[in-house]
């Protein structure tokens, strides 16, 4: 998948006024949270983020139902 596609579907999802989940998946050490952070500065600097407060969570070291739901919280 190419970058321009998970960057465009990272400003759909932050354009959206319904709240809504989305989960980036991949190997370890490709960038994804780089990403996400950059995206998102990017979206912000255009005006592009409707919500005002979105959550952020890393599954990096979540290794129980127990560990996620605090990381959540």
């Amino acid at each position: 998948m190419s970058v321009e596609v998970i960057k465009d579907q990272i400003f759909r999802f932050l354009s959206s006024e319904q709240p809504e989940v989305m989960a980036i998946k991949g190997e370890w050490g490709i960038g994804k949270t780089f990403s996400w952070k950059e995206f998102l500065k990017e979206a912000c600097a255009k005006d592009k983020v409707k919500l005002g407060r979105y959550s952020y969570v890393s599954l990096f070291g979540v290794n129980s139902l127990d560990a996620f739901k605090y990381t959540i919280f």
